[in-house]
């Protein structure tokens, strides 16, 4: 007779088992792709949510500009704190857009930005909307694009390494003015009385570039002059900057389905500022591109506004 302990399982057992194995990792592997898939867009939302800072206090910060001798303002590159960003954006478009139509696109390739510095890129990326007091404004504008390669993540993806895997989106950017008074209360027609006749007035002049002070509404002639000095104050001295994200980019030039927007309000005026590319010993001109100036206050609108 045999011992109890010598005793072994038997081919049904062992099949038994396998089935349960079996059944085991068909269920494991088919929730793996969906585990890997929240995985990769929990490292995008990451990546994405850590370059809008970045790119928002870069455009908030602008950088120092001066007159040139035929009176332009001339960005000089006094900084090379940002040139790192010629290894992350790839290229910049401008897309103008009339009656909600594409019908121009101007691309500044990546052999552009291997001459441009990085405080130059966030001068062309500064360019703010246009035509803002047109009635048609919503569908007549400019779309700024920027490809970028993230500037977080892996080691392996940094400054120019690694393009074909690197995590690469579109950075959208709309600046234009900001206006925080309701059309009710610059309105003096239809304020209540004398009074607020007089506070609308003066919201009116603050809130656009074209307004008029009447002579009769503001008796004491300095503060007049003051109003009269500065139509439209608020307008080019504050700003509403919305940077959309766009990912991952295509190898055929579209966009995944990944959707970000970023908003904030800078109060600085832009200054306009030749933006040139760098040849050799001089500097070969014709880009033109703004800059925010947090330390000044504007009293007329810059050009293109």
């Amino acid at each position: 007779m045999r011992r109890q302990g010598e005793l072994a399982f038997t081919m049904v057992e062992i099949a038994i088992a396998i089935g349960v194995i079996g059944f085991a990792l068909v269920a494991i592997i088919g929730i793996l792709p969906a585990g890997m898939n929240v995985q990769k867009d929990n490292r995008e939302d990451t990546l994405i949510s850590q370059d809008a800072p970045y790119f928002l206090d870069a455009i908030r910060n602008g950088a120092v500009v001066s007159n040139s001798s035929g009176g332009n303002f001339v960005y000089y590159n006094s900084s090379k704190s940002l040139d790192f960003l010629t290894n992350y954006v790839q290229s910049i478009q401008f897309v103008y857009v009339v009656n909600g139509v594409n019908t121009a696109t101007n691309t500044y390739p990546n052999r552009e930005f291997t001459r441009l510095t990085g405080a130059e890129i966030i001068g062309l990326l500064s360019t703010p909307q246009t035509n803002y007091n047109s009635q048609f404004f919503t569908s007549n504008y400019f779309d700024t694009i920027a490809t970028v390669r993230a500037l977080s993540g892996p080691a392996t993806e940094q400054n120019g390494l690694n393009n074909v895997m690197a995590f690469t989106y579109q950075m959208e950017v709309f600046i234009s003015p900001f206006n925080s008074f309701a059309p009710l209360t610059v309105t003096p027609g239809l304020a209540s009385d004398s009074n607020q006749a007089v506070l609308a007035t003066y919201r009116n002049v603050e809130a656009y570039p074209n307004a008029q002070l009447p002579q009769s509404s503001l008796p004491i002639q300095p503060y007049r002059q003051a109003f009269m000095a500065a139509p439209g104050g608020l307008s080019y001295n504050l700003f509403e900057v919305r940077l959309r994200f766009s990912w991952p980019v295509l190898p055929n030039g579209g966009v995944g389905p990944g959707h970000q927007t970023y908003r904030t309000l800078i109060a600085s005026p832009l200054l306009q500022a030749e933006v040139s590319v760098n040849e050799g010993n001089g500097r070969d001109g014709g880009i033109l591109g703004y800059f925010f100036q947090p330390q000044v206050f504007a009293n007329s609108p810059p050009p293109g506004l």
